[in-house]
C-alpha cells in the first residue's frame, strides 16, 4: 500500500494506524508548502486534491474514516473498529464522521478561512470564532 500524506493534517490518523497493525506501506508526502496537492500528478491518485488517500491492490481509497475502516477490515486480528458487531462498528463510523464533517470543519475556519470567504475580515471573524464552536464541538 502507499499512503499520501501532508504534515499537520488529518492523514496522520491513517498513518498511525497503519504502524499500529504493523501493515506493509509506503509512505509519501505530499508539499501542500509547493501545491503538490494540485500537481496533474497527485491529482490522477485524489482528484480532490486532499490527503489522505490510500492507494491499495484494490483501488484507491480517500477520506479518514473509509481509510481507517478498510485498515480495521484488512487488519481484523487487531480489533480496531469491533467489526465483528455490526452496531458498535457503527458507532466507530458514526465518531470518525462527526471528527471529519464537524470538528476538523470548525477547526478549519481557523487556518482556512480563505475556502469559505475571500473578505479578510470575514476570515478573521472566523478565525476568533474558532475556540467557541470548537467548545462546542466537544460538548
Amino acid at each position: 500500500m502507499l499512503l499520501y500524506f501532508a504534515n499537520n493534517t488529518c492523514a496522520l490518523a491513517a498513518h498511525i494506524t497503519l504502524f499500529e497493525v504493523d501493515a506493509d506501506f509506503e509512505a509519501q508526502r505530499v508539499d501542500f508548502a509547493a501545491q503538490e496537492q494540485r500537481s496533474d500528478r497527485y491529482l490522477a491518485v485524489n482528484p480532490k486534491g486532499r490527503v489522505p488517500s490510500l492507494v491499495t491492490d484494490a483501488g484507491v481509497l480517500t477520506e479518514t474514516p473509509a481509510i481507517l475502516a478498510y485498515i480495521a477490515q484488512t487488519h481484523p486480528e487487531h480489533d480496531l473498529a469491533l467489526i465483528g458487531d455490526p452496531f458498535s462498528f457503527a458507532r466507530v463510523q458514526s465518531f470518525n464522521s462527526y471528527l471529519c464533517s464537524t470538528v476538523h470543519v470548525a477547526h478549519a475556519h481557523k487556518h482556512r478561512g480563505h475556502r469559505w470567504t475571500d473578505d479578510p475580515q470575514a476570515q478573521a471573524a472566523l478565525t476568533r470564532h474558532v475556540p467557541s464552536t470548537m467548545a462546542a464541538c466537544f460538548d
